[in-house]
């Protein structure tokens, strides 16, 4: 037994028990993971079940991209071009990083793209303004700027914009061949083997020219 102000004595050390500066360094990592998930004040929205299995969409906000597959009614939009969509919205639309949370805030469960705009337009112009920006930028895969705002256009996605995938089953993304963009990454078609078929007997050709009597000799 030791007194206070003493030392530890052999026994009562060995009997701690062990941790590895391993198991601490990931403890501690797990530690600061999670109060930085749950001091996001977007965190309850990344928890939306409708997508959260989304590859890649760690570089853009889960509203954004909910958001964006309700208003296009498009579900299989790619993670990566949400990130580039919301990164320049940020800088070309004005007040965007207020009204996101308010546009979101009109989403419902099983929502349909007409009743997200007349929720939007009924709540706030500017709310109707934005649904209708985000529309936009999905289908030209452009962000509009303003010239008296001093912002460009930036453009975030050309294969991948909407718009190409309403006539997609009779014209190609314009500049690309008649496969369509990489093309060469697709599997190849399935080898078939044709039945034979029956030559077809060719035709004599027929002469030409005047023929010589026989048994006539030159001279």
């Amino acid at each position: 037994m030791n007194h206070p102000g003493s030392e530890p004595s052999a026994t009562s050390v060995s009997s701690l028990p062990h941790i590895s500066r391993r198991h601490a360094l990931i403890g501690l990592a797990a530690l600061l993971a999670q109060a930085g998930f749950w001091s996001n004040p977007l965190s309850a929205a990344m928890q939306a079940p409708a997508s959260a299995a989304a590859p890649g969409l760690a570089r853009a906000s889960m509203l954004f991209y909910t958001l964006s597959q309700t208003i296009t009614g498009h579900r299989d939009l790619s993670a990566a071009t949400a990130a580039r969509i919301e990164q320049a919205m940020r800088s070309n639309v004005p007040d965007f990083a207020e009204r996101l949370p308010q546009l979101g805030a009109l989403l419902v469960t099983g929502q349909e793209a007409k009743a997200l705009l007349a929720a939007a337009t009924a709540a706030d112009a500017g709310l109707r303004e934005l649904a209708l920006a985000i529309v936009a930028a999905w289908y030209t895969g452009t962000v509009a700027g303003n010239a008296a705002q001093g912002t460009k256009s930036i453009v975030v996605a050309y294969a991948e914009a909407l718009m190409y995938r309403t006539v997609a089953d009779g014209q190609v993304v314009p500049t690309y061949c008649n496969y369509g963009p990489l093309w060469w990454l697709k599997a190849p078609p399935a080898v078939r083997v044709s039945a034979p078929v029956a030559p077809k007997p060719v035709p004599v050709p027929a002469t030409t020219g005047t023929p010589e009597t026989k048994g006539k000799q030159a001279k």
